[in-house]
């Protein structure tokens, strides 16, 4: 029989006191977690998990209820892990690079990036204008060159 208690978001839990539901789950043992299960997801808790596992993933759907899920930018994150964070550099740094031996200073500013006293909305548009060719703005000035290599890494199966 399919849960209808966790497909319905149009439906609001109950509040209840979530540091007593957790404590109260912490203290089960394996039969009441699964019974607890079958009561919350309509069918039998998966035999491969454990008490600790049990505990956990009931725990955590708790949570998610009263607190929230995931945030859409986390839960895409998490599904394509390669994809590493969203970039973010304050307003207000400096990113510094030598070129054809010239000093560069990119200023990170509100919206987007000033060089040269010129404000830019990317620095693929700045490394353009320094070298004459497209380039990935985050590549030329050195900001993804670890995470390229740590992922390369990775799919070629951990040889450096």
């Amino acid at each position: 029989m399919p849960s209808a208690s966790r497909k319905q978001p149009a439906r609001k839990p109950a509040e209840i006191d979530l540091e007593a539901e957790l404590a109260r789950i912490a203290a089960m043992n394996i039969g009441e977690l699964r019974s607890l299960w079958r009561e919350r997801e309509g069918r039998e808790a998966p035999k491969g998990f454990s008490k600790d596992l049990l505990g956990r993933a009931l725990a955590y759907a708790i949570q998610e209820e009263q607190l929230g899920g995931l945030s859409p930018e986390l839960k895409k994150l998490l599904a394509n892990p390669e994809a590493g964070p969203p970039r973010r550099i304050k307003a207000g740094s400096v990113i510094v690079r030598e070129y054809a031996g010239a000093r560069h200073e990119v200023f990170v500013v509100e919206g987007g990036f000033s060089w040269e006293g010129r404000a830019y909305p990317s620095l693929s548009a700045i490394a353009k204008e320094i070298t004459g060719t497209s380039w990935n703005g985050w590549r030329f000035f050195g900001l993804r060159e670890a995470q390229d290599r740590s992922a390369a890494r990775a799919r070629r199966g951990g040889a450096s």
